[in-house]
């Protein structure tokens, strides 16, 4: 392969790593929330009994009861993002782990969409997204 050729190649895969770091927790174009309240969704969490399954990375709060606990937030590549988080949220079998399916192939995660407001949705994304950072 010719040396400008390689150039080019590692330059345009640098750009193309800046800007999707630079994107963060936000796409820039598609699903958007309205801000949340990180200490408002540790509180909702707690309320609406996600803590019966699931353990937050550095978060003090109730310890699960469930016999499989799955642990959220922390150090990962690609953090999820808002929209990762809400269709994990309010469709858990879109795109779940296929370690953690219940019975018949579906997630033992209820099904929160006629229980969680918007703002109680915004605001535990907003405080998931606190416990989440980037592997450095």
């Amino acid at each position: 392969m010719p040396r400008w050729a390689l150039t080019t190649a590692t330059l345009f895969l640098a750009l193309l790593l800046v800007a999707c770091q630079g994107m963060g927790r936000h796409a820039p174009t598609g699903f958007r929330l309205p801000p949340g309240d990180a200490e408002a969704g540790k509180a909702a969490f707690v309320e609406l009994k996600c803590n019966g399954c699931h353990t937050v990375k550095g978060v003090e709060m109730p310890a699960p009861t469930a016999t499989q606990v799955v642990e959220l937030g922390g150090a990962k590549v690609l953090p999820p993002t808002d929209g990762d988080l809400t269709t994990d949220i309010i469709l858990p079998n879109s795109h779940f782990a296929t370690q953690w399916k219940g019975t018949g192939g579906k997630s033992p995660m209820p099904d929160f969409t006629s229980v969680v407001t918007i703002r109680q949705l915004a605001d535990l994304v907003a405080f998931l997204q606190s416990t989440y950072g980037i592997v450095k």
